[in-house]
């Protein structure tokens, strides 16, 4: 291994990468280089640490066993040298890509942007599909999700709370549906706003955790983001389903109002993903209380 002057920090930052892309290519278009640029960082790292750190075979390339190795101490450099960067820069304000589905990300924006200071939110709406897709690629650095499977081994997985979701009507609708509980039976012919999802270049059937199966619902409006199905609800004679923290607005307005349904009761868990290198560690637990403040205080109803 040659000295540490030689040590060139964006070939660490390209081979890094390639690590995370798996593929020279997806990491010369990440970086904005072109692939022989890149491939001329990875040989100089790989003449300064003394190994190969890619394999190349018939289906592109891979990290090697050696590479795998210094992987670890090769982040912890990247690491070391972001926050280096953050303290000289006392007056730089971060800026953390949060990524979340429609459902949650209207409130969440606004409880990060009032409770975390000293720090600048960009907020993706991406469903749970297409934050998986944009995983291994530079999109955003935080995640919400509500699925115990992890993103990968770039990111953490810690649950933040749990949420739960429920059925609206506006208050006319709720009334002519009867006193609570009401029999899912009487749902069968009350419209629901149905949830849309966008795959590539067409509409597709969304989730959203209701017990009455899409095939039992009759169809009413339809909308690819929560906020919008909630202001449909509002403004006619249908129900729809979706977490109760993103609805508190309009049930405070009385808007609408939560419909109790027999036997029904769905809850879920929140989790939250920080990518290890691109988020600091002071800035995914501040990211994590504030999120698990804000879910106890809405399932207590503070």
């Amino acid at each position: 291994m040659r000295d540490a002057e030689s040590l060139r920090f964006d070939d660490v930052v390209t081979f890094l990468t390639v690590h995370h892309t798996r593929s020279i290519s997806a990491a010369a278009r990440q970086l904005q280089v072109t692939p022989s640029q890149v491939s001329k960082a990875v040989a100089r790292l790989e003449e300064y640490v003394g190994v190969q750190l890619l394999a190349r075979g018939a289906r592109g390339v891979a990290v090697s066993m050696a590479g795998l190795r210094v992987i670890p101490m090769l982040e912890e450099i990247a690491r070391g040298v972001r926050d280096l960067k953050s303290q000289q820069q006392p007056d730089a304000t971060p800026m953390v890509r949060v990524a979340a589905p429609s459902s949650i990300l209207s409130c969440v924006a606004g409880v990060l942007a009032r409770s975390s200071r000293g720090m600048r939110f960009s907020c993706l709406e991406l469903d749970p599909v297409r934050t998986r897709a944009l995983a291994f690629e530079d999109v955003f650095d935080v995640a919400l999700l509500a699925d115990d499977r992890a993103l990968g081994e770039l990111y953490t997985h810690e649950p933040v709370g749990e949420a739960e979701s429920c059925l609206f009507a506006r208050p006319s609708l709720a009334q002519r549906l009867g006193p609570p509980p009401v029999s899912p039976d009487t749902l069968r012919d009350v419209p629901f706003v149905m949830p849309l999802l966008l795959q590539d270049t067409r509409l597709a059937g969304g989730r959203d955790l209701c017990p009455l199966p899409f095939e039992h619902r009759t169809a009413g409006h339809a909308a690819a983001t929560f906020g919008a199905a909630l202001e449909l609800a509002t403004s006619s004679d249908q129900v729809v389903f979706g977490p109760r923290v993103a609805a508190r607005g309009q049930l405070a307005r009385r808007e609408l109002i939560e419909i109790e349904v027999e036997g029904w009761s769905v809850h879920w868990t929140i989790y939250l993903a920080c990518h290890t290198t691109r988020v600091q560690a002071r800035t995914a637990r501040s990211v994590k209380t504030v999120l698990s403040r804000w879910l106890e205080e809405s399932s207590t109803g503070s």
